[in-house]
Formats: structure tokens, C-alpha cells, sequence
């Protein structure tokens, strides 16, 4: 399995940021990105365990979430978070 990832990386969409404002979020408050979990409570451990991560799961100040599952490449599945203020 592959770690949980912090790297904002560029994909279909753009970085992180860009995605967010194109959703009308003028200002995201984080993004957890995984690949490689078989389940969202495999996924969702993983995350917990991450203090990175976890702070992004319990930040009272993000009020919206979208949340992304993919299939395919070579980590099989990719999961996917994204927070944002209001």
C-alpha cells in the first residue's frame, strides 16, 4: 500500500487549489490524497493515523467536503479529499 500523500501534485483538474476554486471555493482549507487502499475504512485509518491528515479530517473550520474515488495505474485505487471553508 502507499502511504497517504501530502504532495499537492498536478492532475487532471489542476493542483488542489485551482480544483477548489473552479467549485466556487475561493479558499480551500485541505486536501488528503491516498492510493492503494482496498477500502474507505482501510483509507480512512490511514488518514486518521497521519497527523497531517487527520488535522485536515478534524479542522472545525473547513464547513464543505468532496471526496473522490478512482481506479486503474498502478496503485489500483486512489482516494481522494478535498476541504473547503465556505
Amino acid at each position: 500500500m502507499r502511504r497517504p500523500s501530502r504532495r499537492p501534485a498536478a492532475r487532471e483538474g489542476g493542483p488542489a487549489a485551482q480544483r477548489t476554486r473552479t467549485l466556487g471555493y475561493s479558499n480551500g482549507s485541505g486536501e488528503n490524497i491516498a492510493a492503494g487502499y482496498g477500502t474507505p475504512a482501510a483509507v480512512m485509518t490511514a488518514w486518521m493515523n497521519s497527523p497531517g491528515h487527520r488535522a485536515n479530517i478534524l479542522n472545525c473550520s473547513s464547513r464543505a467536503i468532496g471526496v473522490g474515488i478512482g481506479t486503474g495505474g498502478s496503485y489500483g485505487t486512489y482516494w481522494t479529499q478535498d476541504f473547503g471553508y465556505s
